[in-house]
């Protein structure tokens, strides 16, 4: 619903702003109102005379690429390693929080072990295409111990990564233990 409000809000204002643009600054309110008006209007000054998009969205709030969460998900859960490094690096290098990435892959995890346990249930939820499609795929591949041991992984080096004073490496030790 955040997203069909801003997504009027924009219009009012005669702006363009793409539908994965609103839907990222809704998912960075949580459920904050004021809170997403306030990042939709930061998106707006950011784009000046053009368009909202999704990628100024993702630099604007140090976001990775959604796909590529799901790639590095899929990447360190198979054990590989350098190639989960190297995504981490390049969602760093343009412009993601180390500490953000770990918590979206948080969501990836719930994400493929609610596919897992109740798969009947996602065909009500708004779920993007990659969850529509990878989850599924992911959760045939993994088991419930396997997601469990990665949920708490992720949720203990999260605030390991939030203290570090180098956040990329205590990201990198982060996938290294979960790989």
């Amino acid at each position: 619903r955040l997203t069909e409000h801003f997504g009027s809000v924009a219009a009012q204002e005669n702006v363009s702003v793409e539908e994965e643009a609103l839907r990222l600054i809704a998912r960075a309110a949580d459920g904050s109102v004021r809170d997403g008006l306030s990042l939709l209007d930061q998106a707006i000054a950011l784009a000046g005379e053009g368009a909202v998009t999704a990628e100024a969205v993702r630099g604007m709030l140090g976001l990775a690429d959604r796909a590529q969460v799901w790639d590095l998900f899929e990447a360190v859960m198979a054990g590989r390693i350098a190639e989960a490094l190297g995504l981490l690096g390049s969602a760093h290098a343009a412009g993601a929080d180390p500490a953000v990435v770990v918590q979206d892959l948080l969501g990836v995890t719930h994400a493929v072990t609610r596919a897992k346990l109740v798969p009947e249930a996602e065909d009500g939820r708004a779920l993007a295409e990659v969850e529509r499609v990878r989850g599924p795929a992911l959760a045939a591949r993994l088991s419930v111990p396997q997601l469990g041991r990665a949920w708490q992984m992720l949720l203990k080096g999260l605030s390991e990564v939030n203290e570090a004073s180098d956040r990329l490496a205590a990201a990198e030790m982060v996938l290294i233990r979960l790989a």
